[in-house]
């Protein structure tokens, strides 16, 4: 009987790694990739990317009117020059993997200099290519109401 129970004890000890399925290393990519928007590092950004990758953005007004763009997944990763600091955050972001596919998705706020500027909702896909995660697309919506858009994020 104390086998099983050691046994049992193993398995739910092992759970979580189990359980995880990559996840936080398909996350771990999303987050490399915000910490070089934050260090304004386009080569650190670009380093997480498919070549062939898209992005879309749409706009939101406050009138709910909206606009779709859509670019190469590289002029996401341009960064402008200066001494403003950036910084986007997911806000509890879910992450879902099948095989070599893979998504994180949820809200999201872009600061500067501490000051949200915009928020929205994100979706990044990812697929596995030469054996590490890279993002092939990423989507998001833009809002500038409705986030605290004026007042300076709590850290």
């Amino acid at each position: 009987m104390s086998g099983v129970v050691i046994i049992a004890a193993f398995l739910l000890a092992l759970a979580p790694a189990l359980a995880d399925g990559g996840q936080a290393d398909v996350l771990a990519v999303v987050e490399a990739a915000f910490a070089g928007i934050a260090a304004k590092d386009e080569a650190a950004i670009r380093a997480r990317l498919r070549p062939t990758g898209t992005a879309t953005v749409v706009m939101e007004k406050a009138d709910r009117s909206r606009t779709v763009r859509s670019v190469d997944l590289a002029a996401w990763a341009s960064v402008d020059p200066g001494p403003e600091r950036y910084e986007e955050q997911m806000i509890a972001p879910v992450v879902m993997v099948e095989g070599a596919i893979a998504t994180v998705s949820g809200r999201y706020t872009f600061s500067v200099n501490g000051v949200i500027r915009h928020c929205g909702y994100q979706h990044f896909d990812l697929v596995r290519d030469s054996g590490a995660w890279k993002i092939q697309n990423v989507t998001w919506s833009v809002r500038t109401f409705g986030c605290g858009a004026t007042r300076p994020r709590r850290k």
